[in-house]
């Protein structure tokens, strides 16, 4: 098994073995999609567009979540691909023990500072009276339970990270199948509402954390886990953090991005965030997508340039690119023709459906640059270039995607609102690449020295 991992990465024809990589990480992210649109779906039935529009105001949460794992899960990825691809085991052993403790430390600080500060906290994410019950009690739950959605969402990333990526879809998907049965239960049998969402979304990343670790128990890895082999190094501290802080700060950007997107929505009406909403997660489907090639492609790039097999490198790059702006092509058009139909799955209150097929059919033209984008993102993540990541990230959510919320907002209301997002990632689409392309032309120069 950990023979055909190492083929995989070092020798297997690169067409081939990125969509062997990205493929299960693909269906990853969709089953991860599901979690979110299956909670819309059931509170959708409820009938109570309050509740409709809670989900979408305490999305942020969860990418908050996500955003600190990705410290461990993109961080730590990064260096165990190229320790591999090194053949220094020892050392991705070692990162794989460190990254592990390092999410529950976190975890833990994050369930204590957020229950102190829930009630503000969930007044910031935009939450009106009529909302606020309903948003507060599903931030509350999220919050406390932070280590088992974090160490959740590390793991499956470590896993890929040694090739293993089959492995971390089926963690995934064991999830996710628990959260489809719980959520009807929680929230119609028990009477929960929102509160029961969020009880099966835990007690679904509990069910995936279970079988994880015991995947690692069994020695089935090529990386090992042990508490004996967690050694405070600071070289490895150093690269995980150089590579995870960047990618972390890039999705917490995006929280405070999507935080002030609400508090500009919220003039135009309950039914416009409720619509607005159930876009952004249909949304997801595109961008994880995209987020699942470039998880895929990671490892590769990471394994191949440490093994200093750069011919390699440069046409898994190339490639990866190519698939993903064909997908995105397919994407857009799909969901042009289609929006009204989607959004209707999810409501029955036709001004909610109106909102949200408007919102779709402006948000949709990021497909058509977010896959070059994540490509280009994951393989400077893969290189280890922490503060060319750190500039992208900065550039992404910081200094292009926020100020045109404000300035479209302004100039073209609620529909400049929805296209700042596209604009944003269309100008990072294009300074990564200028990137990445300066990065492949260094490391070329050094090898013909």
């Amino acid at each position: 098994m950990a023979k055909d991992r190492t083929y995989i990465l070092s020798a297997m024809p690169v067409r081939q073995a990125i969509m062997k990589m990205s493929l299960p990480v693909v269906f990853g992210m969709m089953v991860q999609v599901l979690y979110n649109l299956v909670d819309t779906w059931f509170i959708g039935k409820i009938g109570d567009a309050s509740q409709l529009a809670a989900a979408n105001i305490s999305s942020p949460v969860f990418i908050i979540l996500m955003a600190v794992s990705n410290i461990v899960g993109t961080g730590a990825a990064s260096y165990i691909s190229r320790c591999l691809g090194e053949k220094n085991n020892k050392r991705a052993d070692e990162t794989l023990s460190i990254g592990i403790l390092l999410c529950i430390v976190l975890g833990t600080i994050i369930s204590i500072l957020g229950l102190l500060f829930v009630k503000p906290f969930v007044i910031m994410l935009g939450a009106s009276a009529e909302v606020f019950p309903y948003a507060a009690s599903y931030s509350r739950i999220m919050i406390a339970c932070s280590i088992i959605v974090m160490c959740n969402f590390a793991v499956g990333q470590l896993m890929r990270a040694e090739g293993a990526a089959m492995e971390s879809i089926v963690g995934m998907f064991i999830g996710t199948i628990v959260n489809i049965i719980l959520d009807p239960i929680f929230i119609f049998v028990f009477d929960m509402g929102m509160a029961g969402a969020a009880v099966a979304t835990i007690l679904g990343n509990t069910s995936g954390l279970i079988y994880y670790f015991v995947f690692y128990k069994k020695g089935k890895s090529l990386v090992k886990f042990s508490i004996k082999k967690i050694k405070l190094e600071k070289e490895i501290f150093e690269e995980i953090f150089k590579i995870g802080i960047p990618a972390t700060l890039s999705q917490l950007l995006m929280s405070v991005a999507l935080i002030i997107c609400n508090n500009l929505a919220s003039p135009y009406g309950t039914n416009a965030i409720a619509g607005m909403g159930i876009s952004i997660k249909l949304i997801y489907i595109g961008t994880f997508i995209f987020m699942g090639f470039g998880a895929g492609t990671q490892p590769l790039v990471g394994y191949n340039y440490g093994a200093k097999n750069y011919n390699r490198v440069n046409s898994i790059i190339k490639t990866g690119i190519k698939i993903t702006e064909v997908i995105g092509i397919i994407l857009f058009m799909i969901f042009f023709f289609l929006a009204d139909y989607m959004v209707n799955v999810f409501t029955p209150i036709d001004d909610i459906v109106y909102w949200g097929a408007r919102v779709l059919r402006l948000q949709i033209f990021l497909f058509l640059v977010v896959g070059p984008q994540m490509i280009a993102n994951t393989s400077i993540q893969a290189f280890g270039k922490g503060k060319a990541t750190l500039f992208i990230s900065v550039t992404r959510q910081g200094l292009l995607f926020i100020p045109l919320l404000f300035t479209m907002n302004n100039l073209f209301g609620f529909t400049g609102l929805l296209l700042a997002q596209p604009i944003a990632d269309g100008f990072t689409a294009i300074i990564a690449m200028i990137i990445l392309l300066k990065i492949l032309k260094k490391e070329e120069a050094n090898r013909i020295k």
